[in-house]
């Protein structure tokens, strides 16, 4: 699996979420979540059903998730 982006997409990434710390733990704390079994919030093509750090790009991208105020947990928007 690999995954990348290009400087203005992870730009407007760090801006949807805060900066670059607040991305950094969204994601981390997201993957956990789904290598744990929370169901997915966007449909992914078969290529990435596997690809968690791919899926919680794709929901933050989509708005369906931030990050809570205390900077600890996922919070489904």
């Amino acid at each position: 699996m690999s995954f990348a982006l290009d400087y203005p997409e992870l730009e407007k990434l760090y801006s949807k979420a805060g900066g670059k710390f607040r991305l950094t733990v969204l994601l981390q704390r997201r993957v956990n979540e789904l290598v744990r079994g929370a169901p997915r919030l966007v449909k992914v093509d078969q290529k990435h059903e596997k690809d968690y750090i791919h899926i919680a790009v794709e929901e933050l991208k989509a708005g369906k998730i931030g990050l809570s105020e205390d900077n600890q947990a996922v919070k489904e928007k």
